[in-house]
């Protein structure tokens, strides 16, 4: 099988070795290539844990849409089963595809409000990628999701990514 369609750079590769290890906090700049470090990381977990999801998380419609358009691109066709989840997606729509989506690209209000209504859990992600991650501040809907994640993942990894700690 095809693996990825674009070579790491070295610092891309030594980053990546340390995210398979332990939860990280990856800080680079701009347009440096922190998306092709998770998405290495996610291609990873997938493979240690091929039953479990991969979440994906980025605060605004129109990053998270870059993230999955950036993912479709660089893997494989058919690689993995991608879903969006938006607002826009009806909420029992989202119930129903999270059952068998493997990477899932969402904002973190959606994914936040989904878990508080109990429409799924988070025991079976055991990637949880965290852009814009500086944004992680007081009753940000980033922190519901980290922690309800860390509190009920068998397999958990977090990956934050900011370009500004």
């Amino acid at each position: 099988m095809k693996e990825l369609s674009m070579k790491p750079r070295d610092y891309q590769s030594s980053i990546f070795e340390t995210c398979v290890e332990k939860d990280c906090l990856v800080v680079l700049p701009t347009g440096t290539g922190k998306t092709l470090i998770a998405l290495m990381v996610a291609i990873d977990r997938f493979k240690k844990f091929p039953l479990e999801k991969v979440l994906i998380l980025a605060p605004t419609r129109p990053l998270i849409e870059q993230h999955f358009e950036s993912f479709k691109k660089l893997l494989p066709e058919g690689w993995a089963d991608m879903q969006l989840f938006t607002g826009k997606t009806p909420a029992t729509k989202r119930k129903e595809v999270w059952q068998t989506a493997e990477f899932i690209f969402s904002t973190p209000q959606c994914i936040a409000n989904d878990v508080n209504k109990m429409l799924y859990r988070l025991e079976d992600v055991s990637l949880l990628i965290v852009d814009e991650c500086h944004r992680c501040m007081k009753n940000y809907a980033y922190n519901t999701v980290a922690q309800k994640y860390k509190d009920h993942a068998e397999n958990g990894r977090v990956v934050g990514l900011t370009a500004s700690p």
